[in-house]
């Protein structure tokens, strides 16, 4: 389809872009500035995270207000920035990422002419959620997939279980992997004089470093174990395993992609200990780094068709100090292809287009 005027597209439910870590931040920035210049795209971000800049001359950042409360921000500030954009930007769509902020799903239906929804996770599966947030997770995951035009998720096992639930909205349904990319290394480089194996993601239960700290406290060998990350809110989960870590467990903080790839390229096995994901960057990264992997057997983790020697069973520490000893797998690059940014936004833009018609 050819476009006499600019598409116009509003994005909201991830913290914002650049820079920001986590998966769903990740693959936005990554999709956004691939888009032709066909679309002018606004991504609206939460003040704790960005400020508004403009990236392109058709990707910019609207920074708006968010709760400090972990459990109401992806939600309300979704809320706030649908309220925004229809006062103030007018779109042709609009997109939502994550099923927190689909809660509200029903009044973008009514504002604006088209309604897209990112699946990337069953939230409502991770440990940290309360009652009244896995209630909101649950009813905004059942209005994206009966309400949406257009549903895009990056996993391909939750894409066939939705399938299930919701037959006679199939055609509205698309695979819409995540993908890799790292940025060349800066010079400001973590200083690291011994071997290491590595660890990337937020402190958060259903990551799994609980598990991991707890084996890696009964490894004997010589590797340290580097965990990069830390939670955006105060959390007693991450000031728990951080106090039972052993003097081999370093946490070094976040940490910018540029020098994650450097802890890829360098670290002795990337550990992936995750009770819940969508399509995990990081092990992709991983991989592209030529870094071996440990995986948990999660079927996230394994829709990424990784050797099945690469995985441990799920919460089973034995296994995992097992796969540790063995000192992780490595995987063909060749798989990566199937993760291409480049073609994941070709093809992105090409359902945009459609769904407008």
């Amino acid at each position: 389809m050819e476009t006499k005027n600019k598409i116009k597209l509003a994005v909201a439910g991830l913290r914002g872009i650049p820079g920001v870590m986590g998966g769903v931040e990740t693959h936005c920035e990554e999709l956004y500035k691939r888009l032709s210049a066909d679309i002018d795209i606004v991504v609206y971000g939460r003040k704790r995270y960005v400020n508004s800049s403009i990236i392109s001359s058709t990707l910019r950042v609207k920074s708006l207000y968010s709760p400090k409360k972990e459990s109401l921000e992806t939600p309300f500030h979704t809320l706030i920035a649908i309220i925004h954009c229809f006062m103030f930007s007018r779109v042709d769509v609009f997109h939502i990422h994550g099923i927190g902020g689909s809660m509200f799903l029903p009044l973008a239906k009514i504002l604006f002419p088209k309604v897209l929804v990112t699946h990337h996770s069953q939230n409502y599966d991770h440990q940290k959620w309360g009652k009244l947030a896995k209630f909101v997770f649950r009813c905004g995951e059942k209005f994206a997939l009966k309400y949406a035009d257009k549903v895009f998720f990056v996993s391909k096992s939750l894409l066939e279980i939705s399938k299930k639930r919701y037959p006679k909205k199939i055609d509205n349904y698309h695979f819409m992997a995540n993908g890799f990319s790292l940025p060349e290394l800066s010079t400001n480089i973590p200083e690291v004089d011994y071997l290491f194996f590595l660890a990337v993601g937020r402190l958060v239960p259903e990551k799994g470093f609980h598990d991991l700290v707890d084996t890696f406290n009964l490894y004997k060998g010589k590797e340290k174990l580097v965990i990069a990350g830390d939670s955006d809110f105060k959390s007693d989960y991450a000031d728990k395993i951080k106090k039972r870590a052993g003097t081999n467990i370093i946490f070094v903080g976040k940490k910018n992609r540029s020098q994650l790839k450097w802890l890829y390229s360098e670290c002795q096995a990337f550990i992936l200990p995750s009770y819940s994901e969508g399509l995990p960057i990081s092990a992709l990264e991983a991989v592209s780094c030529s870094a071996p992997v440990i995986m948990s057997d999660i079927i996230q983790n394994k829709d990424l068709d990784f050797p099945d020697e690469s995985y441990f069973k799920l919460g089973d520490i034995d296994s995992l100090l097992t796969m540790l000893k063995k000192g992780g797998v490595k995987v063909d690059k060749n798989i990566l292809k199937n993760y291409n940014w480049d073609n994941i936004s070709n093809n992105y833009e090409k359902l945009i287009k459609e769904a407008i018609i």
